[in-house]
């Protein structure tokens, strides 16, 4: 039963760092949409390029930190597996 417990709540944890991940992500690939528009409207290209170095900064650091995320919950669940 322990063993079971352990389990979901570490599932019910993957899966709001899932939501919290994706929500960051549509803000960045919101970011990247609004950079595209924002070229039409005929700003610098200084400007343009650093909405979309921001949007794809967004995008690497999500993953990289989603990345983090797992491994800590992967630990974390042998861990608890373990005792």
């Amino acid at each position: 039963m322990n063993h079971q417990n352990a389990m979901r709540n570490e599932v019910v944890r993957l899966f709001y760092s899932v939501v919290v991940f994706m929500v960051f992500a549509t803000a960045g690939v919101a970011l990247d949409l609004l950079s595209q528009r924002v070229r039409l409207l005929g700003v610098s290209d200084f400007t343009y390029y650093l909405v979309s170095l921001t949007a794809h900064f967004m995008l690497i650091l999500d993953v990289i930190l989603f990345c983090i995320s797992l491994l800590f919950s992967g630990w974390e669940f042998l861990r608890g597996l373990a005792k």
